[in-house]
């Protein structure tokens, strides 16, 4: 197909265009004037950034010291908010210090040995109270002293029944909170009980779900090796049967072919008898019906001249020869066509049998091949088989080290277990019951010497650290016999009725004056708090001396009221008494140390 030819229209420019049109053409050289023009707005910028670098009041300058402002405006709340945290985390965890110390004074002062100690401070207490009262007998008139006991009375027994009414309401919150707790106790272990018999069973429908699943694997394998062998069996026997009905296939196939080619033989025989006997009467007939012509034409020639016989006998023997040599060319293209044949024949009988012979021998490779395949395939079956045992057999071992691997793991368990309960029912409880111990030592000892210092009797106390020993058992062993003592050299008894040397106790956090702090104008019932006096508000706290006089002028003011509500508040003029000594006594103990023989009068 022809292309359209393109139409072509001339442009008519001038030379001053055509040489713009060249210059913007050529993209390897650039512009002078706007090389300069970009030269001279480059040195414009530079010169102005110079010039508006140190400017005071220039965009960049006022950013950057707003910037600087900003920064230093958050780094300085940073540091503040930093400052405030610190110390807001301090108190919190001085607060948290005072409170558990707190706590734990308290209930270690709601004990019972610590309650017994704080009778036996009380019982002191009133000892010197009433040695105070005979001493006020002796110096003040019947009737104050008659008014004076009313008015005490009155206040004792409002106390006292206030102080039953709060020890009956203690109690009863004391029951309700230890039936609670009881209630939670059996609740947390019907709890515990209740998920260690889950896991148990748990543990036991694993087991056994673990024994149906190997059991269900073990019947899919003797299954499926059933299924293989008589697969396998079947698949031999088919191939044995497919093999007999080809190779009977072949034979029949061959003899069919044999009769074939003799019925092809024979046909061709046949064929070719009858091709060279209508050959050969075509020929007759055809050198009859030339002889026939060839006498009718001498005939009608008989009366021509002999010129004329000559050339037409020249002609005839011409035609004669080459009738002649055409049919002698004929037999010869016959013959060699024949022989041909026969060739073609041979070679196709022959590669014909080479064929079979290859057909037969590929066959022979086949069958060989396919019985290594067997072989083969029987080996490969026959590792498979191993690789199944030997998989079975590492599958087994694994369950059985899982098994005792999870048996060892319980058996640690519950020994942990046991091990962690006789540590914490054993050494624990007895290193806690002894810093108990250590912990009520130090006490009483304080409170005796707070009681000697005072000029308190000391004889209820002692009573108190007496009784705690013998009912806990703190005091020393008697003793070894004499006949055994020499065996028992290095015997040194256990004494526990005084703290350990290496005990300390534990100090008070420091207390907190500021604003935040918690309110402890009335300190703990420990019996240890000295006499201060507690200022009025809106005034000054006045001075010991000026407040002794106070005293002695007011006599019927209550001294009680001067200081925490704790059984040991005393008159600020009053001095510590000395009692008269009495007969020394001693209370029977092994140790000379112990804090129950010390002497006192």
């Amino acid at each position: 197909m022809a292309q359209p030819a393109t139409s072509q229209v001339p442009i008519v420019v001038t030379k001053d265009e055509w040489g713009r049109i060249l210059k913007w053409t050529d993209t390897n050289r650039e512009d002078p004037e706007v090389i300069r023009r970009r030269e001279y707005l480059k040195y414009l910028n530079d010169t102005s950034a110079k010039m508006t670098k140190n400017w005071p009041n220039s965009l960049e300058n006022v950013n950057k010291r707003n910037e600087e402002v900003r920064r230093a405006r958050i780094e300085a709340a940073e540091n503040a908010n930093s400052k405030f945290y610190k110390r807001y985390v301090k108190r919190k965890r001085e607060e948290q210090q005072r409170l558990m110390y707190s706590a734990r004074d308290t209930v270690f002062k709601n004990k019972d040995a610590p309650k017994l100690l704080l009778s036996a401070v009380v019982e002191s207490c009133v000892l010197k109270e009433r040695e105070e009262q005979i001493k006020f007998d002796k110096e003040f008139i019947h009737k104050y002293n008659a008014e004076q006991k009313r008015l005490n009375d009155e206040d004792i027994t409002r106390r006292a029944k206030e102080w039953n009414d709060m020890m009956d309401e203690r109690k009863k919150k004391r029951f309700q909170v230890n039936k609670q707790h009881q209630k939670e106790l059996l609740e947390q272990a019907a709890e515990v009980a209740e998920r260690e018999r889950k896991q148990h069973e748990e543990e036991l429908s694993m087991q056994r779900q673990d024994i149906i699943n190997s059991n269900k694997e073990m019947k899919a394998i003797k299954k499926f090796e059933t299924e293989f062998k008589e697969a396998e069996k079947a698949r031999i026997w088919a191939d044995n049967k497919r093999s007999m009905d080809e190779l009977q296939a072949l034979r029949n196939e061959m003899a069919a072919r044999d009769k074939m080619d003799d019925k092809l033989i024979d046909v061709l025989l046949r064929s070719r008898c009858r091709i060279e006997a209508k050959r050969k009467a075509t020929e007759k007939e055809i050198r009859d019906e030339k002889l026939r012509v060839l006498d009718a034409i001498s005939k009608k020639l008989e009366s021509g001249d002999a010129a004329r016989d000559a050339r037409e006998q020249a002609s005839l023997e011409k035609a004669k020869k080459e009738r002649d040599a055409a049919v002698d060319a004929r037999h010869k293209a016959q013959e060699d066509k024949e022989a041909k044949h026969n060739k073609e024949k041979r070679d196709i009988h022959e590669q014909f049998l080479r064929d079979q012979a290859q057909k037969l021998h590929d066959e022979h490779n086949m069958m060989h091949w396919e019985l290594m395949n067997r072989f083969k395939n029987q080996e490969i079956y026959e590792d498979y088989k191993e690789q199944l045992r030997l998989e079975k057999e590492r599958k087994i071992k694994e369950y059985r080290e899982n098994i005792l691997a999870q048996w060892k793991e319980r058996d640690e368990r519950d020994a942990r277990e046991k091990a962690e309960t006789r540590y914490f029912y054993g050494a624990l409880a007895m290193q806690k019951l002894r810093d108990a111990d250590n912990k009520l030592l130090t006490h009483a000892a304080a409170l005796l010497k707070e009681a000697r210092d005072h000029g308190r009797p000391t004889l209820p106390i002692q009573k108190a650290i007496q009784r705690y020993c013998s009912m806990y058992r703190l005091y020393p062993m008697p003793d070894l016999p004499a006949s055994l003592q020499e065996h028992f050299q290095s015997y040194a008894p256990w004494d526990g009725s005084k703290p350990d040397r290496d005990y300390r106790e534990p100090a008070p956090p420091p207390p907190d004056r500021g604003p935040d702090a918690p309110d402890d104008g009335d300190d703990a019932r420990c019996g240890l708090q000295d006499l201060v006096k507690v200022p009025q508000k809106g005034g000054k706290q006045e001075k010991p001396a000026a407040t002794a006089v106070k005293k002695a002028e007011a006599p019927a003011e209550d001294y009680k009221r001067q200081g925490p509500a704790n059984g040991l508040q005393r008159r600020p003029d009053q001095e510590n008494v000395v009692l008269p000594p009495i007969e020394a006594q001693k209370i029977p103990c092994r140790n000379d140390d112990c804090l129950c023989n010390i002497k006192y009068g």
